[in-house]
């Protein structure tokens, strides 16, 4: 198949309009000239006729008729010449009119037409007129012009009207050319950028001249391009952070694995170099299963049951697994619930979600202080609300917290525990719910995690 650019689609159809609309043009314009120019020398001549025919009616041969023949001939362009009919032999009008004509001229009709001279090579119009005395043609009266001369007058016109179609194809094509580099070029462009976006380099902006339809499209680019950038950034520093998160596990492992074929070792370092193999065996077992869960979530795949859920109870169900570690731990949970709150929704991924915001605020929670949860309805939510009194969090750290492998505090060690994908994955789940997540915080004074859940409607559920 043969390959068009768009440049010379573009050109084809300007040269093709061009020539059409010239043709179109030309056709009408010979046209008028055909229809009216001509058929008002036609009616010219028949006029002239006319008068004549009245002279010779009402005087027959005379000399005012005789003059009047002068006259026309000799002053306009109209060659005028009588032919008599009643003889065997015409004259000059026997190669001028042919049978038909003489039929209608005895029928007491006149005649019009376009044709060839008899004896020189031009076109005529002619007109004939019966002259008709004691009721009976005498003669007939020819007017003929040459075609030639009755356009002569219309030459200037034609010239002008040649340049002006001219002017107007130049003008056109100097007006493609405009529109073909105002189209063209940023599309050539915007090529050149999605190859080098295909290259994976999305730093190149394309420069926005119009603010039309084209110039939409090159911002949408750009936007796509700094979209791309960013999540080319985001896919760099996830496999940075998932080789080193598993690196650190496989390490302990093999390091201690290694340690323990040396038969010298006593039985308590052995079993202590088992323990370190299971935390990190089961360390690396949950990262990853929380890249399973993030994988799936973010292609919408993953599974979620959702039904009528007493929302107060699932947190209720939390913190009654948390508690003995928060008591271990010297620190006081407090809790006000309300039990009416239904929420349609999946029980276990709920669990999950409340499970790590609390685990968050136990963890970074010291000693003698207290974490409080709440829950209430306001408009059309379920709202939770998690206070706690740890170490709070910067501002500028706080819309990064749901990112894959975020960490507030980047010294933080493998004893603080967690894989950084726990609040990413809680976002994905409360997004799943059409909730909202959201985080306020002062450094020293603690931070308030609030989660929104839609309430289940009266009319959905029967208690």
């Amino acid at each position: 198949m043969k390959r068009y650019t768009i440049r010379k689609r573009i050109w084809i159809t300007i040269w093709t309009a061009s020539l059409f609309s010239a043709f179109v043009f030309l056709i009408m314009t010979f046209y008028l000239y055909d229809k009216f120019y001509i058929q008002t020398q036609e009616e010219l001549l028949i006029n002239r006729g006319e008068k004549l025919v009245t002279i010779y009616k009402a005087d027959g041969f005379s000399d005012a008729f005789a003059d009047s023949m002068t006259y026309t001939n000799e002053l306009t362009e109209t060659k005028v010449f009588l032919s008599s009919v009643r003889e065997d032999t015409l004259g000059s009008g026997k190669t001028f009119l042919r049978q038909q004509d003489l039929e209608r001229l005895q029928d007491g009709y006149a005649i019009s037409v376009t044709r060839k001279h008899p004896t020189e090579d031009v076109d005529i119009l002619m007109t004939a007129f019966p002259l008709i005395r004691d009721d009976e043609l005498d003669n007939a009266l020819i007017l003929y012009m040459e075609l030639s001369k009755i356009s002569e007058p219309f030459q200037p016109i034609r010239l002008m009207i040649t340049f002006l179609l001219v002017l107007m194809i130049v003008n056109l094509l100097l007006f493609g050319k405009q529109i073909i580099d105002t189209i063209i070029q940023p599309l050539i462009q915007m090529k050149r950028a999605s190859q080098v976006y295909a290259q994976g380099d999305f730093s190149h902006r394309i420069p926005i001249v119009y603010d039309d339809e084209i110039g939409e499209l090159a911002d949408t680019l750009n936007s796509m391009a700094e979209s791309l950038g960013l999540v080319e950034e985001q896919r760099k520093e996830f496999l940075a952070n998932v080789s080193h998160e598993l690196r650190t596990p496989l390490s302990y492992i093999r390091g201690y694995t290694e340690m323990l074929q040396d038969e010298t070792l006593d039985e308590k370092t052995r079993a202590q170099y088992y323990d370190i193999i299971e935390n990190e065996t089961n360390r690396l077992q949950r990262l990853v299963t929380d890249l399973l869960d993030l994988a799936q979530l973010e292609r919408d795949s993953y599974p979620m049951t959702k039904e009528p859920v007493v929302y107060s109870q699932v947190l209720e169900d939390v913190l009654y697994r948390l508690e003995p570690i928060a008591r271990a731990k010297g620190v006081t949970i407090e809790s006000d619930l309300d039990f009416d709150l239904i929420i349609l929704g999946d029980h276990d991924r709920l669990e999950q979600v409340i499970g790590n915001l609390l685990d968050n605020a136990l963890r970074y929670t010291d000693a003698g202080k207290t974490i409080h949860v709440k829950t209430f309805a306001e408009t059309e939510y379920a709202i939770t609300e998690i206070r706690d009194e740890g170490r709070g969090i910067p501002k500028e750290d706080l819309d990064k917290l749901t990112e894959r492998f975020y960490r507030v505090n980047k010294s933080r060690t493998r004893k603080d525990g967690g894989t950084g994908l726990g609040l990413a994955i809680a976002k994905h789940i409360i997004e799943r719910h059409e909730g909202s997540l959201h985080f306020s915080s002062e450094v020293g004074q603690g931070t308030t995690v609030t989660v929104g859940l839609p309430l289940l409607p009266d009319d959905e559920f029967d208690m």
